[in-house]
C-alpha cells in the first residue's frame, strides 16, 4: 500500500477544485474512513491517514504548487518559491541564544613576560 496515488484522485477532487470542494470531499471521506467508525475493516486507518496526508497537501496554497509541480515534471520544480517565502530568522534567533551573555576568552600572558 506504498504506492503513490494522485491526490486529486484519492480525494474524489478535479484539479482546478477550490478550497470548499476539497475541505467537502476530505469531510465526507474522512467520516467514511475513521478509524473509529470502521473497526471492522483493517485498511480504514491507513485509508484516512492517506486522506488526511492529501488534504493537508492541497488545502495549502504552496504546498499544492509544489505537489502541481513537482507531479507533473519534478525537473521543472521551482525552488525560488521554495526560498521566498521561507524565514530563516529561526537561525539567528537560535545563535542569539547560544552566544547570549557569553564572555571573551582571555588568555592572560605567559608567566614573567612583564618582568
Amino acid at each position: 500500500m506504498n504506492e503513490k496515488k494522485d491526490l486529486y484522485e484519492l480525494l474524489g477532487v478535479e484539479k482546478d477544485s477550490t478550497k470548499e470542494e476539497i475541505k467537502l470531499a476530505y469531510r465526507k471521506l474522512a467520516k467514511k474512513y475513521h478509524p473509529d467508525l470502521n473497526k471492522s475493516d483493517p485498511d480504514a486507518k491507513e485509508k484516512f491517514i492517506q486522506i488526511k496526508e492529501a488534504y493537508d497537501t492541497l488545502i495549502d496554497p504552496i504546498k499544492r504548487k509544489t505537489y502541481d509541480q513537482l507531479k507533473n515534471n519534478p525537473q521543472t520544480f521551482d525552488w525560488s518559491d521554495l526560498f521566498r517565502t521561507t524565514d530563516f530568522s529561526f537561525f539567528r534567533e537560535i545563535l542569539s541564544e547560544i552566544y547570549r551573555n557569553r564572555t571573551p576568552y582571555y588568555k592572560p600572558p605567559p608567566e614573567g613576560m612583564y618582568i
